[in-house]
């Protein structure tokens, strides 16, 4: 179940979101339409990995500025056979019942078989659409694959016909 537009809540993003928003200079979508944006200790340190790259720079900004708020990585499930900061971030969420802004393809089929709402980097951009506070997603969509961020046509195609821009 997709978070919805009128659910503003506090969300816990993992790395893959965090570096798309970070590549567009867009992480300020995030405390616009959320509460509250947290990142475990353990996805930080996936993010600022290549301190050098400009989505790090972005990311490392967003935290000092408090729009994304660090919290202590929780108790991971030794079960779960995911990424660290992909466990961790679901851990988190399921820990304080929030929403989970993750876009791997299997930690949000595991993540939504533990009936936690999800969003990914196209739902957030496709919500910022329909909040105005962009104004086309398919300009963004374009620069992230252009910069290598691997998006699937028919997730593009979803993307762009929910914003309106097919």
């Amino acid at each position: 179940m997709p978070i919805s537009a009128d659910h503003r809540r506090v969300v816990i993003a993992d790395a893959g979101p965090l570096i798309a928003l970070g590549r567009l200079d867009r992480l300020d979508l995030l405390p616009r339409l959320f509460t509250e944006v947290q990142v475990t200790a353990t996805v930080v340190m996936e993010c600022l990995a290549r301190p050098g790259l400009p989505d790090a720079v972005r990311i490392a900004a967003a935290l000092d500025a408090g729009h994304l708020c660090k919290c202590p990585d929780p108790d991971l499930d030794a079960e779960v056979r995911l990424d660290p900061g992909e466990s961790s971030a679901i851990a988190r969420a399921l820990e304080i019942g929030a929403g989970l802004v993750m876009d791997d393809r299997a930690g949000v089929a595991h993540a939504r078989a533990q009936g936690l709402r999800v969003i990914g980097t196209l739902g957030i951009l496709v919500l910022a659409k329909q909040k105005s506070l962009i104004p086309q997603v398919r300009p963004l969509l374009e620069r992230l694959r252009d910069e290598g961020h691997y998006l699937g046509d028919a997730a593009i195609l979803t993307a762009l016909a929910l914003a309106g821009e097919e």
